[in-house]
């Protein structure tokens, strides 16, 4: 099997806690390089992962022609000019959610992917895990019928991340908890929902702990070597959506950083057939059988690692040239759903046509 050789471009949270120990344990793919701005965090992650070459520049490293692949783990802002120009230097890339913050930038990076020829895949973990895996193979298996509603979210208590750096700063990262951690719910509801046409979307968004807001202690702080945060809080500690698709199906997402709440991660899926509920506490499948309502508990798998899950599927891509689990319209779908939340907040709610964007 020959070794896939990988660039990782942003050494953050995600880069040190997700990609690269998830890298480091697939067999078959190496990090040989990695780059970012800040010297003391690159030369740290560099020394602590064994990565042999750190470069201040990224495209620096897309000139590495040993590189196979990239990593993009970088703010939202950089997404779609690093995807590209990856892709531009014949690199197959991953790239961390969001992947896009508009559905133009996602059909600007689908665009590139398909001009060179590479592998291109939404970082979109949630897919990954024990439970999504469990219920796709019910789902595809016809146990559901047709997927009609759909409602779930990832909501925090206090889990504001990185408070007044990138994070909460507009500029860099367009937008607060929606786009942080909404995106995971919102994907993998979707894409057990079959990903229909998304053609019109309702949003609010709130920030109601604009003046006593709490840092939630993503990233780690050790993976904050270097950084300066500038202070700045302009992006929302709350937010929910409402989506209707064209085969008549609707989703409702919410996500909050901050709120006088349960803190959760759900998901519940109604079908003609059966339907499901996920939570902290499980997975469960409610039916029918023999004309008496069915509760089933499937067995799911939590010492999965979901980042060293669809990281060996990138490497599988790679190698096969086969199709990643997220598709490119299912990529452009989530990235206009989530423009249209933002949107319609700051039109006081009103509801914004898909086709309009």
């Amino acid at each position: 099997m020959k070794t896939i050789r990988i660039g990782v471009i942003g050494a953050g949270g995600i880069a040190q806690h997700g990609h690269l120990p998830a890298y480091q344990n697939t067999p078959g793919m190496e990090v040989v390089a990695i780059a970012d701005i800040n010297e003391k965090k690159l030369a740290y992650v560099a020394d602590k992962f064994g990565i042999p070459r750190k470069f201040t520049d990224y495209h620096e490293l897309l000139q590495q022609d040993d590189i196979d692949a990239v990593s993009v783990c970088t703010p939202n802002y950089l997404h779609r000019e690093m995807s590209i120009n990856a892709l531009q230097a014949g690199k197959h890339v991953i790239c961390e959610k969001p992947v896009a913050v508009k559905g133009e930038d996602a059909q600007a990076i689908i665009a590139a992917a398909e001009a060179s020829g590479k592998i291109f895949m939404g970082a979109f973990c949630q897919r990954f895990g024990s439970a999504s895996q469990v219920l796709k193979r019910f789902i595809e298996d016809g146990k559901f019928g047709d997927i009609y509603y759909a409602k779930g979210g990832y909501i925090r208590r206090r889990g504001i991340p990185g408070l007044g750096g990138w994070f909460t700063t507009k500029a860099k990262s367009y937008g607060g908890c929606m786009l942080d951690i909404g995106v995971h719910a919102l994907d993998r509801m979707y894409w057990l929902m079959g990903a229909p046409e998304p053609v019109a979307v309702s949003g609010t968004t709130f920030q109601a702990f604009k003046d006593n807001a709490i840092d939630g202690g993503w990233p780690p702080v050790d993976t904050r070597i270097g950084d300066v945060y500038p202070g700045i809080n302009d992006v929302e500690d709350m937010a929910s959506g409402y989506v209707k698709f064209a085969n008549g199906a609707t989703l409702l997402i919410e996500s909050s950083w901050a709120g006088n709440c349960e803190p959760n991660s759900y998901m519940q899926l109604f079908g003609t057939e059966a339907g499901a509920l996920e939570d902290s506490r499980g997975l469960k499948v409610f039916g029918e059988a023999a004309g008496n309502l069915l509760d089933i508990e499937p067995q799911v798998d939590p010492r999965i690692n979901i980042v060293q899950a669809e990281l060996a599927h990138f490497a599988e891509c790679i190698r096969s040239g086969k199709q990643p689990l997220t598709k490119p319209q299912e990529i452009i779908n989530v990235a206009k759903i989530i423009e249209a939340v933002y949107k319609s907040a700051e039109n006081g709610g009103k509801q914004i046509l898909i086709k309009d964007l």
